[in-house]
């Protein structure tokens, strides 16, 4: 089928599969799939199965019955006429837009008839469908891709495609493609094969209703068409789209990458891992990785909130700012995502080496609104030392604010509302300030009389993980610069002192209600808390004071424990509870100083 170029954007035309893969006067049409589009994804039971139900009936009538046959309708394609690259170009190309798992099924279905007929000599009826699955090429400059009616833009899928529809012969793959091919093929061969009436009869009636008993409705865009954003509105209905998907379509339109695979793999290939895949839950929203690592990298670019299901519209929108339609500045936006991208993927795995402690901080406090900021931080041009002291400042705020149990909600905005006022060269003073400014709770940098009054009086807040991260640091500041590193802390547990089953071996002074709630409480508290290896852990379970304290004198070399025994006191209870929180809350403070202390020293007070 062709259109003429007076066709006006969106006429439908509706032909049958002679015409759109044979059209009269245009022996050479090839469609082209675009890289915007997915790979082919058709499966027996949801497509391949009801779509030979239905041709079963058309067949059966034509044989069994007078009655005219009306064509089966398939549905719709969409296409665009591409200009042909130099003059006197014989290939009649076209994109296609929407409607690609149609067209190629329909030539799996046609070619596997063929040979079929093929298998049965019937070589007069093969020679009907020839003209619907191959180009008759005799001009050596065209490429090879085009000898057949589609060109597959997904490299796997060209290469299975290209294949069947030339050396069927070949060995067969797991590609959907192939698992098509072969599903037709022996529904055909059943169907030919069986005598209920005779095979010349079957076969006439089966390369009629290929010819002329199926119809499309052909669908033309005109050439200024964005083609991308039709497919994205047509495929509402379908599997949706995700915002990486759409934000694919986008490059790959605007750098006009139709379906040159080596392009697309180099713009995109990255993404096409299947790590990118993989769900990831931040709060409430659950999401891929592509699409939340997009949503930061759209927003550390626009400087302003982006919320999930706007991640797309919003990059187009940057995109047509900053390249105005340029594809040499589209591709320098491609390669920028990917740097970005690796280094987000490094952070989400912990295969970052840069300030790695910090890292593995901010993955314990579950912080992802930071990290628009540090994607920022790391792709500016910040110094190395600046990167360094802005991580020093996030840490101190962050985990601050959860020792004290303060919300991170409105977190993000007030994260996003710092990203106009940085750069490169004061980031760490502008971050500090910024952080340091407000006196709201859910956005103060809690002071260290305020961690004191909160350590002191409640239990510590937050994950385990959270907590055991708050004890790794308070170990590692003991051990300052001298002595041997901490290293893996994989095995470590944490312990209640006083076990959180306290009632045989800690008995109360006053058995009162208040008391028993004033002990629960403080088993609580940072001053109760140690590390241990998860084997002394179980071993020391809900045992009595005096004897943790002879198995912990034995067993751990860890400097929490052995400050915890130098020396030890007498009972363990309350008072001694306190008495250790006093000095955990001190560490706490030098390992996350406040702003304040952080100016003075910056300062060289």
């Amino acid at each position: 089928m062709v259109v003429s170029n007076s066709q006006e954007r969106n006429e439908a035309r509706i032909a049958t599969l002679n015409e759109l893969y044979s059209p009269e006067g245009f022996p050479i049409i090839s469609y082209r799939i675009p890289q915007f589009q997915r790979a082919y994804a058709w499966k027996e039971k949801s497509q391949w199965e009801p779509l030979w139900g239905d041709l079963s009936d058309i067949l059966e009538r034509r044989i069994h019955t007078q009655d005219e046959v009306r064509p089966h309708f398939m549905g719709a394609i969409v296409l665009q006429k591409q200009d042909a690259p130099s003059l006197g170009d014989p290939v009649t190309r076209y994109l296609v837009v929407d409607g690609q798992q149609r067209l190629t099924t329909l030539q799996l279905l046609i070619k596997a008839t063929h040979d079929v007929l093929i298998r049965y000599d019937d070589l007069a009826r093969a020679s009907a469908l020839e003209g619907m699955i191959i180009n008759r090429v005799t001009d050596s400059k065209i490429d090879e891709t085009e000898h057949t009616k589609i060109r597959q833009s997904n490299a796997n899928d060209q290469m299975v495609f290209h294949r069947i529809m030339t050396n069927p012969q070949g060995v067969p793959t797991l590609s959907p493609i192939d698992e098509a091919y072969g599903f037709f093929k022996l529904k055909v061969a059943a169907w030919l094969g069986d005598d209920s009436a005779p095979r010349g009869r079957k076969a006439d009636a089966l390369v009629a209703t290929l010819r002329a008993g199926i119809e499309v409705a052909a669908v033309m865009l005109s050439k200024d068409e964005k083609a991308h954003l039709i497919f994205e509105t047509l495929n509402e209905r379908g599997e949706a789209l995700t915002q990486s998907d759409r934000i694919k379509n986008t490059i790959m339109y605007e750098a006009r990458v139709t379906d040159d695979e080596q392009r697309a793999l180099r713009l995109w290939g990255m993404f096409e891992n299947e790590w990118w895949r993989e769900e990831t839950k931040e709060g409430r929203l659950v999401r891929i990785h592509n699409d939340r690592f997009l949503n930061y990298w759209v927003v550390m670019k626009t400087r302003h909130s982006v919320t999930s299901d706007r991640v797309a519209a919003d990059f187009r929108t940057y995109i047509r700012g900053e390249a105005k339609d340029d594809p040499i500045k589209v591709e320098a936006i491609a390669e920028e995502i990917k740097a970005t991208g690796q280094l987000y993927r490094e952070i989400e795995t912990g295969a970052i080496q840069r300030n790695r402690l910090y890292f593995s901080r901010l993955k314990a406090l579950e912080m992802g609104v930071v990290t628009p900021l540090l994607l920022w931080l790391y792709t500016s041009g910040v110094s190395d030392e600046n990167v360094t002291k802005s991580h020093a400042i996030l840490d101190s705020y962050l985990v601050r604010r959860m020792l004290c149990g303060l919300s991170s909600t409105g977190l993000n905005r007030y994260f996003i509302d710092l990203l106009p006022k940085l750069n490169a060269n004061e980031a760490d003073v502008i971050i500090r300030r910024h952080l340091s400014e407000p006196t709201v709770e859910n956005q103060l940098w809690p002071n260290d009389r305020m961690v004191r009054e909160t350590l002191m009086n409640r239990r510590v807040g937050g994950t385990v993980a959270r907590r055991k991260m708050v004890l790794e640091a308070i170990e590692q500041h003991h051990r300052g610069d001298k002595s041997e590193p901490l290293g893996d802390t994989s095995n470590l547990t944490i312990e209640h002192i006083m076990p959180q089953e306290w009632g045989q071996h800690y008995p109360l002074i006053e058995d009162t209600a208040e008391a028993k709630e004033k002990r629960t409480e403080a088993v609580h508290r940072v001053g109760n808390l140690t590390l241990v290896t998860g084997k002394l852990n179980s071993s020391m379970s809900n045992a009595p004071w005096e004897e943790k304290r002879g198995t912990l004198a034995k067993h751990s070399t860890l400097l929490l424990n052995r400050l915890l025994l130098a020396p030890a006191p007498e009972n363990w209870d309350e008072d001694s509870i306190d008495s250790r929180s006093e000095e955990m809350i001190k560490a706490i403070c030098k390992i996350w100083p406040h702003a304040e202390d952080m100016r003075n020293s910056a300062s060289g007070r």
